[in-house]
Parts: structure tokens; sequence; C-alpha cells
């Protein structure tokens, strides 16, 4: 089900439980991605020990953070975004570590993460990046709905959110707790996109996203949590044709033009 517009109050901020536990209130918080260092490793210092504690623990090595790649928390502008994907973690593929080291990619991926802006916010989505691990794995998530649509437009009206920021090419994530402390302001991001009223769909994570708001637990979700692939037949005709709807502005945009 959809949930629907609530007020959001920047003082009053129900963040799920901390890492050990405890629930938290806060303040609103900044940016935190304003501070990641502009070279590897890419982890924020307020992420740093829970990094290497999490790394210290996981046997696999699929499992383990990456810090030479780029975090990705979310990707898209905020103020303008009409339709809200919540993930679970960003992936790791073969060709990610070179693909980073491109000067227009990282400057791209900088920008989204000081929310800056650039003509495609949805970098995924820039035509000069589509060749790039990143831009074929949303073009495959994405495709089906954005065909026909003036994909710039796209790129303005569509968010990822990711529950976890750093790269991993399997998850070992836990379901009961955040793991580090920038997972903080990637909740209040979901709560200030809900109060707008930004129409909000899970690709994965269930239990994860519930521990940002148990609300979160009732938004419409994939068949495949493994392919979640946006189709009519992996979301139900319904709500496939809510996510289509709010990117409405781009089909009529792409009508005037063509």
């Amino acid at each position: 089900m959809h949930i629907p517009r609530v007020k959001f109050d920047p003082q009053n901020i129900d963040l799920g439980p901390d890492m050990d536990g405890r629930m938290r209130n806060p303040s609103p918080i900044e940016n935190p991605w304003l501070k990641l260092p502009s070279d590897a490793p890419y982890v924020l210092e307020i992420d740093r020990k829970c990094i290497e504690r999490y790394n210290e623990k996981k046997r696999s090595r699929a499992r383990k953070i990456d810090t030479s790649l780029i975090p990705e928390p979310f990707i898209g502008n905020p103020r303008s975004a009409k339709l809200v994907l919540l993930n679970l973690n960003p992936g790791l593929a073969e060709d990610d570590a070179e693909a980073h080291t491109r000067p227009d990619l990282k400057a791209a991926m900088f920008l989204n993460l000081r929310h800056e802006s650039q003509q495609y916010p949805f970098y995924p989505l820039n035509p000069q990046f589509e060749k790039t691990p990143c831009a074929k794995w949303w073009l495959r998530i994405t495709g089906r709905l954005i065909q026909g649509l003036d994909v710039a437009c796209v790129a303005e009206k569509l968010l990822v959110i990711e529950w976890f920021p750093y790269h991993s090419q399997e998850s070992g994530l836990p379901k009961d707790r955040r793991v580090c402390e920038s997972q903080q302001y990637s909740c209040q991001l979901v709560q200030e996109m809900r109060a707008r009223g930004a129409f909000m769909v899970l690709l994965r994570s269930q239990e994860n996203w519930a521990i940002c708001d148990k609300h979160l637990s009732k938004l419409p979700l994939p068949n495949s949590r493994e392919n979640p692939v946006i189709s009519a037949t992996n979301f139900g005709e319904k709500w496939f044709n809510q996510m289509r709807r709010s990117l409405s502005e781009c089909h009529e945009r792409a009508d005037l033009s063509g």
C-alpha cells in the first residue's frame, strides 16, 4: 500500500534503533557525505571503526566492504524526485574499480553525494555512462518503467536510497540494526521524501527499512527480491502503473518533443 503523506517535523525525526539497539530522536542531521575523502579509501570518519569491525567479522571476501569504491547511499535529486526506490546496498561488479577512476563519473558521483545540481541527477541514465556497471544494472532494473519517457526528465524525478551506503559483492548485513553512523542520514532522507508525498516502493530489504520506519514495511514489493526488475509482472499492474504515473510529467514532455 502507498504510505500517505505526513507532516515532516525536522525537530522530531524517528530514525529507529541505534547500532546498540537504543532508540534515537535527534535533531536534523547534516549531510555527512560532504566530508567524504576525495581519494580512496572512500569511507567517512564517522563510519571508519564500524566498517573495520564489520570487515573483520566477515570470513567471506564477497561480503566484505570495498572502500576503494565511492559509496552510493543515494542516487538522484531529493528536491525534484517523485518516485523513490528503496534498495539494500550498492553491489560490486568486475569493472566497478575502473569505472570509479573515470574523472567524469567520479565528478558526477560527488556532485550527487553533495546534493549539487547536474544535468542527470540520477546519473546512471546519463548516456555518457551507459557502459558502466552502475548504468547497466539500473537500466536493466528500470528499463520497462522508463520506456518511451524523456530520460533527462526521469533523471530528475527518480531517486534511489540504499539501506547501507558501501559496496560489497554480496550482502551480509544484519536485519535488526544499522551498521554505521551515516545510515541515520539515509533514514532522515526517506522520512523527508515520505513527507513530501513521493511515491515509494521497496526493491529489497523489507525488514531493514522497517528499522527506519515501521510503515515502510507496507510499501509495494517485487515478487522477486533477487531480481527486482520494475515491471507489471514483478510488481503487478497496479503498482507498475502508479510508478509510471509518478513520472507522468516526463511522459508529457516526451510526447511534446516527439
